[in-house]
């Protein structure tokens, strides 16, 4: 799988989702078991990811405190298509 770009990630652990939002950084909820951010492409669409496995996304927290993600991201209904996987804290658009 060759990755077309890279993107730095800032996990932050919250327990609602902030009002508003800030490019690169990915919100995460784990008391309501979800993980939110801006799409990582730059066109500012919300992306939303429910966690807990399965069908879902599983969230990896690494022992030197960056994240990862079990489940690439799809955001096939957005008009940018993206598609990328983020694994310790960087997202790599395939």
């Amino acid at each position: 799988m060759k990755t077309l770009k890279q993107v730095t990630i800032e996990p932050v652990f919250v327990e609602l989702m902030p009002e508003f939002w800030e490019q690169n950084k990915v919100y995460i909820s784990e008391p309501h078991s979800t993980s939110a951010h801006l799409c990582l492409c730059g066109c500012g669409q919300k992306a939303i990811m429910p966690l807990g496995g399965g069908q879902w996304w599983t969230l990896v927290k690494e022992k030197n405190g960056t994240v990862s993600f079990i489940g690439s991201v799809g955001n096939y209904s957005f008009p940018c298509k993206s598609h990328y996987i983020i694994t310790k804290n960087v997202a790599n658009f395939v």
